[in-house]
C-alpha cells in the first residue's frame, strides 16, 4: 500500500511541475500592456510646433502625410506597448509605400511629455534631434503619440523628403 501512496504522489508532483512549468519550450507571456493614442488634436499641436520652429529658420512648411503617419503610429504604439524608446528597424517602409529621397525619424519617451511644446523644446535642446527638424529637404510628417496609464508617453515623428 505504501508504494502505491508513493507512487501516486510522485505523479502527483510531476503532474503539478508540469503545470507550474507548462509544456517546454512555450514561454508565458504576459499580457499587453495597455495604452492609448493621445489623439489627432495632440499630434497636431507637435506638428505646428515643429513648424513654428521651421518658419522661424525660413525654411518650407511641412505637409502632413497619410501615408508616412500610419508608419509614426505604429512605430509609437510599439514602444508604448514595450515601454522602451527606440528607433526600430524597418523605415524602409516609408520608401516602399510612400516613395521619397530621404526619410528621419525623432523619438521621445516622458511623463513630462503630455505637453506638446515640451516635446518638441526637447528635440531642438539636442543636437541630433534639431538637425533633423531644420533638414531643409523634409517636406512631409506625420506624428504618432500613445500613453501608458501611468502617464508615459510615447511619440514617434517621421519626416520625408518626395
Amino acid at each position: 500500500m505504501h508504494a502505491l501512496v508513493r507512487a501516486a504522489l510522485a505523479l502527483l508532483v510531476v503532474t503539478s511541475a508540469l503545470v507550474v512549468a507548462g509544456p517546454a519550450g512555450v514561454a508565458a507571456s504576459a499580457p499587453e500592456r495597455v495604452v492609448r493614442p493621445m489623439g489627432d488634436a495632440y499630434e497636431t499641436a507637435v506638428l505646428q510646433a515643429i513648424e513654428r520652429r521651421r518658419v522661424r529658420r525660413d525654411l518650407s512648411g511641412l505637409t502632413a502625410s497619410a501615408c508616412v503617419d500610419d508608419v509614426a503610429e505604429a512605430r509609437s504604439r510599439r514602444m508604448a506597448v514595450r515601454d522602451e524608446m527606440v528607433h526600430y528597424p524597418g523605415l524602409g517602409k516609408v520608401f516602399d509605400h510612400c516613395g521619397g529621397r530621404r526619410v528621419g525619424e525623432i523619438i521621445a519617451r516622458g511623463k513630462g511629455f503630455r505637453d506638446p511644446a515640451a516635446v518638441v523644446r526637447a528635440w531642438m535642446d539636442s543636437p541630433s534631434h534639431h538637425e533633423v527638424i531644420v533638414r531643409p529637404s523634409y517636406r512631409q510628417a506625420a506624428v504618432g503619440a500613445w500613453r501608458d496609464d501611468d502617464g508615459m508617453v510615447f511619440v514617434s515623428v517621421i519626416l520625408r523628403a518626395p
